[in-house]
């Protein structure tokens, strides 16, 4: 006879998912524009399987006419076959990570606020921090972004310099924003409009823009001087206007990570680069599943910042995490573009 313990052979274990903490999560940290700037510039699409697929078109399709008798349809004849879009299905995989914390007993039971969703609130910024990265990661990989990535603005198909060099009299920023517009333009079929297009770039990119003589001698002379030397107003953020030169928005991503282990020298740097990465996030913040869209960089998420707790009474404490599973992708890259430094080293 075969005996078996109560809660059957396997552990009885039953984690509790804390939904208050899990909604106040998204809420607070994957959901709102004003706690992490990926929320500004990423979109986030809810999947019900951890692998898919997601739709690639030739867009150029959309607005290719080689011939104008292509496709008259003369009375009687028949109909104009014409061509099928092309179109490809590609992969995706969420990956899951797990962010624990832990709560002594007492603690728990004695405290007078909520400390399951305060802890889960830290490990938050740490699962978006994480995320990130892997955005920052995906956006900063030439070989995501296919025909639209420079290396430098200097390259052929920019013609402008670097843009701590720019001045009025060259205009390195503004030709290197024009020019990308024009070419995001071009490759997605005019579907794409300068209105729709972020430039996303890191604090210290930000400042090379504030302080470069082009960006300088514009409000040299303008009633706007007085802010730009306060950073207030329209020049409140890093010090650059909220738009620039036909942009839809500018959003400085001051991500900070920390690689070095605990108890060693600090390490940190921002999450982005000396790159300029410009995307376009149509429909807002949250995307449907299986639907094609001009969003740029798409964040696939099975599982969205999901808390979860269960009592340790041998170790008395009570035992949580924040699950994150999820992945980042560049799924229309002709409906942005990459310059990887904009910097000279």
């Amino acid at each position: 006879m075969a005996f078996t313990v109560v809660g059957g052979g396997q552990s009885a274990y039953i984690p509790s998912t804390n939904d208050l903490a899990t909604g106040a999560l998204q809420v607070e940290f994957t959901r709102s524009v004003n706690t992490f700037p990926l929320t500004r510039y990423a979109q986030i699409v809810p999947v019900t399987k951890m692998e898919g697929y997601y739709l690639r078109q030739d867009v150029a399709d959309n607005a290719r006419v080689s011939d104008m008798n292509e496709f008259i349809w003369p009375l009687g004849n028949d109909a104009p076959t014409g061509k099928q879009n092309a179109f490809e299905f590609l992969p995706y995989s969420c990956r899951r990570y797990g962010f624990p914390f832990y709560i002594p007993q007492e603690t728990a039971n004695q405290a007078a606020w909520d400390v399951v969703a305060q802890h889960a609130r830290t490990k938050a910024q740490l699962a978006m921090t994480r995320r990130t990265i892997e955005a920052a990661t995906a956006l900063s990989t030439s070989g995501n972004w296919g025909g639209n990535y420079a290396s430098d603005p200097t390259v052929a198909a920019i013609g402008a310099g670097y843009w701590q060099a720019s001045s009025v009299l060259n205009g390195h920023i503004q030709k290197t924003i024009q020019t990308v517009l024009q070419l995001i333009g071009y490759s997605s079929a005019g579907a794409v409009q300068a209105r729709d297009v972020i430039m996303v770039i890191s604090p210290k990119v930000a400042q090379t823009i504030s302080q470069a003589p082009e960006i300088k001698e514009y409000v040299k002379f303008m009633a706007q001087s007085v802010s730009f030397l306060q950073g207030s107003d329209t020049f409140s953020r890093w010090g650059i206007p909220q738009t620039l030169f036909g942009l839809g928005d500018v959003v400085v991503d001051d991500s900070v990570k920390v690689t070095s282990k605990k108890g060693a020298t600090n390490a940190q740097s921002w999450v982005l680069g000396d790159g300029a990465y410009f995307v376009s996030r149509p429909n807002g913040l949250v995307g449907v599943e299986g639907g094609s869209s001009f969003a740029t960089l798409q964040i696939f998420a099975y599982e969205d910042m999901t808390v979860e707790q269960f009592n340790d009474p041998q170790n008395r404490r009570m035992v949580g995490r924040v699950i994150d599973n999820s992945v980042s992708k560049i799924v229309a890259p002709v409906a942005g573009y990459a310059i990887g430094n904009v910097i000279s080293a």
